[in-house]
């Protein structure tokens, strides 16, 4: 029992996911919506440009002010070694200078030269004068020696204090760097978005436009209360080009061999919920699945390629993205993969025709319909 219930929760919780949008037309106050939303997208997208350029520049500015530090550092650091250098000089020349007066302690060839000098003397006031001298040079020389000493200990204290210092500047400054480039490439990115979405604007702006014009009501249903498709498609937008409806990593699971009496489209595999694009800007004139003998979920397009009408159909579709009488650019995302109707796995049939569609412009007419059909590979790129 607990099993059954948690079936039908199951059951329950899918269709709330993938049960189709209301298919009802969309109506020009949409297309404003739309134009606003994708407005607010880009002020958006601007601002946050802004911020991050402000970012960066603070990045920036932090970066040059650690190679300021790493350069005084490396400075100081030659300046250490040329002193350190030097006081060394000194120390040797001190020490042949101490020589001197090194001798008068020694005691060399067993007589004490110290001695010698100190009682050599002509009076004991020239002997007290000796000593006192010798004593004071001895000092003296000992009291420098170990300042000189004591000043290249420091130095090399210092020397290590920069190194350690150079080396904190240059890690701050590797991380710094990376994280300018990570800044960079956001902004990039979001840079790369501004076309995009200023392209979908300038779209719906154009479409808001027309229906105006053609003296649509901010509440009436495109293709239905007003701009109703005509038998030539002459107020259907025009298709600039095709691209193929799934992106990226799909397979081809069945190719198209109509005209041997078999496939008459070709079927793209790829996950289930995969967006499915439009192959071309057009008209939607169906969404939904009781066309379909088995229930397979469709969408149907129709395009104005250079004056002529050609057709897309989108069958096994688990969800839809557009409306009936909507408008879409190539590329907009119009349905989602799945696995409805005569089925074995979720996959998405494409199917194309030139001049007479699946019910349009004459309902009901599927056997005049498949008479024209055609390879999609004609249109879309393979």
């Amino acid at each position: 029992m607990k099993k059954y219930i948690i079936g039908v929760l199951t059951i329950v919780l899918l269709a709330n996911i993938l049960l189709p949008m209301d298919a009802s037309a969309i109506t020009l106050r949409e297309y404003e919506q739309k134009v606003q939303q994708y407005q607010n997208e880009i002020n958006s997208k601007n601002n946050e440009i802004a911020v991050s350029k402000k970012k960066l520049d603070e990045i920036q500015k932090k970066i040059a002010d650690y190679e300021a530090q790493i350069k005084a550092a490396e400075e100081e650091t030659q300046r250490l070694e040329e002193e350190i250098q030097k006081n060394n000089e000194e120390i040797k020349r001190k020490n042949a200078e101490s020589k001197k007066i090194i001798e008068y302690y020694q005691v060399s060839n067993g007589e004490n030269a110290y001695l010698e000098y100190a009682f050599g003397a002509t009076s004991i006031t020239d002997m007290i004068y000796r000593m006192s001298i010798v004593e004071q040079l001895t000092e003296y020389n000992d009291r420098v020696m170990k300042e000189l000493q004591a000043l290249i200990d420091e130095n090399k204290a210092k020397q290590e204090q920069l190194r350690k210092k150079q080396e904190e500047m240059k890690e701050l400054n590797k991380k710094l760097a990376e994280e300018a480039s990570k800044v960079k490439g956001s902004i990039s990115s979001m840079e790369g978005m501004i076309p995009n979405l200023s392209g979908q604007m300038n779209y719906y702006q154009q479409r808001v436009k027309y229906y105006k014009s053609v003296g649509c009501d901010p509440d009436d249903q495109i293709g239905i209360d007003c701009d109703r498709p005509t038998p030539t498609g002459g107020n259907i937008v025009g298709a600039n080009g095709f691209v193929f409806p799934v992106q990226a990593s799909f397979r081809i699971t069945t190719g198209y061999y109509w005209d041997q009496g078999g496939h008459k489209g070709i079927d793209i595999g790829k996950y289930c919920g995969a967006p499915i694009q439009a192959v071309a800007a057009g008209r939607v004139y169906y969404v939904g699945s009781g066309k379909d003998t088995y229930g397979a979920k469709m969408v149907m397009i129709v395009h104005n390629y250079g004056g002529r009408l050609v057709y897309s159909q989108y069958a096994h579709l688990n969800g839809y993205a557009v409306r009936e009488g909507q408008d879409v650019y190539a590329g907009q995302t119009i349905g989602y993969m799945g696995n409805s109707g005569y089925s074995f796995g979720c996959h998405l049939h494409l199917e194309m025709s030139e001049d007479l569609g699946w019910d349009y412009p004459d309902p009901g007419n599927y056997y005049s319909y498949i008479r024209h059909i055609v390879n999609p590979y004609k249109y879309v790129p393979g």
